[in-house]
């Protein structure tokens, strides 16, 4: 995705409030700076851990390391918030992430683990817990 300027625009991290569209205007954005908050402010602000999810699904497969690493550890804190994920949809997102080559997206993808087998008892392939 290439960035769309943004002179002037409200960055993602300055509402106080946000939406649906919002969120998918900063993902259009695509802005380095802000775009790794996004999958953070959802995980621990929105009140709708499905789509939160989902959105975090979309970003653990971007090209940035930031990103996907924000977007996997984003999993386990909704885990840790709403004690639920799809394990079918969500576990191979972070099997995946702990094979990624960047150090920072295997280091997310570790916490992540940790916290979805603390609190739903996966067990995730590839992962030492403790």
């Amino acid at each position: 995705m290439t960035a769309i300027p943004h002179h002037n625009a409200i960055r993602f991290q300055d509402l106080e409030t946000f939406t649906t569209e919002d969120v998918e205007a900063a993902i259009m954005r695509n802005d380095p700076d802000e775009l790794p908050l996004v999958p953070i402010t959802l995980a621990m602000l929105s009140s709708e851990p499905v789509s939160a999810a989902e959105v975090c699904a979309r970003l653990a497969g971007h090209d940035d390391p930031a990103v996907r690493g924000n977007a996997v550890v984003a999993l386990g804190h909704l885990v840790r918030r709403f004690r639920s994920l799809d394990e079918r949809q969500f576990k191979p997102i972070i099997e995946s992430a702990l094979r990624d080559s960047q150090e920072y997206v295997r280091n997310s993808a570790k916490s992540a683990a940790d916290e979805i087998h603390q609190f739903l008892h996966w067990t995730i392939a590839g992962h030492i817990y403790g």
